[in-house]
């Protein structure tokens, strides 16, 4: 009988009567592509596939993804999981000859817990999969004992109230295979007012930081002023959305989403929302001490609503 060995060379075995017989064989996975798998995070170079409408690059480092930018300006389209771009080439007739693919740039698609200043940091083309993973891998980890915080490379259970909510929004946000390759850079970069995670990012004081030409020099932007008007965002024709910084809640403090659409999976926001409210004891009382609320769809972008916050603020709950 025929088989394939591990070395990919193929073997026969001789049947009763002394002759040789083939049968059916399973391919295997060609090894070189495993190899390129393993490899690819430590291997740099840009691969460049170029094409009578379009040209296709996928840099290897941050810094050569950069130049690209400084090189194309506003005319590269970044593509991600090409949920959004895909869309805007087959059914808007979008025409875009510059295309980069950043997927291939660690610190872009690395996720980690920073347990001396108590936050989360998102590459920016991390998937929505990887974040919903990660986050729960912190709720779900944590006990009674570590209320106190005395387990630093841990998140405390009051710690992780906004990363349950982030969880909880991105449950309905959308199916499996869109986020297994969507990412929080595609979702944010887009600046749509009916996002389902910006409202999130704001009530959460999250921080985005943005690199332009040199890797080294990061701009900080508070979520809350990242977004200028519909569908535009702070962000500089040489510059790209680096990493997203998300802090863990305080004690006593809460984080809770909110989405409202025509059908419960798979569907947009008509309105969503983000939340957040620490609580102070005071005199057998719980005073509001700080809040951030956000709403998606309700203006040209997502909002505060800082009067309303204002107003709150002291009031008992």
């Amino acid at each position: 009988k025929s088989h394939t060995k591990a070395n990919g060379k193929s073997h026969t075995k001789a049947n009763g009567n002394g002759k040789s017989a083939s049968a059916p064989r399973e391919p295997i996975f060609p090894f070189e592509l495993k190899r390129r798998v393993r490899k690819k995070f430590n291997k740099s170079g840009t691969l460049v596939m170029k094409g009578a409408r379009s040209s296709w690059y996928r840099p290897g480092t941050l810094q050569e993804l950069l130049n690209l930018k400084k090189d194309f300006g506003s005319s590269a389209k970044l593509v991600c999981g090409n949920t959004e771009v895909g869309i805007e080439m087959k059914f808007k007739h979008c025409d875009y000859q510059i295309l980069i693919s950043p997927m291939w740039i660690p610190e872009l698609v690395s996720i980690s817990f920073d347990a001396e200043a108590r936050r989360v940091t998102f590459g920016a083309c991390a998937t929505l999969t990887n974040v919903t993973e990660f986050l729960n891998s912190y709720i779900k980890s944590v006990s009674p004992e570590q209320l106190n915080g005395s387990k630093k490379e841990q998140a405390s259970a009051y710690e992780t109230s906004g990363f349950g909510a982030i969880v909880n929004q991105l449950k309905w946000f959308a199916g499996h295979q869109i986020k297994n390759m969507a990412t929080i850079a595609g979702n944010v970069v887009t600046g749509s007012p009916i996002s389902d995670l910006n409202p999130l990012w704001m009530c959460c004081g999250a921080k985005f930081k943005v690199v332009g030409e040199e890797a080294t020099k990061v701009r900080e932007v508070k979520a809350e002023d990242f977004f200028l008007g519909y569908r535009k965002v702070d962000l500089k024709d040489k510059e790209i959305l680096y990493q997203v910084d998300l802090p863990c809640t305080r004690m006593y403090e809460y984080v809770q989403e909110f989405k409202q659409a025509h059908r419960r999976e798979d569907d947009i926001s008509i309105v969503c929302a983000g939340m957040r409210v620490k609580f102070a004891h005071e005199s057998g009382r719980w005073i509001v001490e700080d809040i951030a609320i956000a709403y998606g769809g309700v203006a040209a972008k997502t909002i505060m609503a800082p009067e309303t916050q204002k107003k709150l603020i002291g009031m008992e709950w």
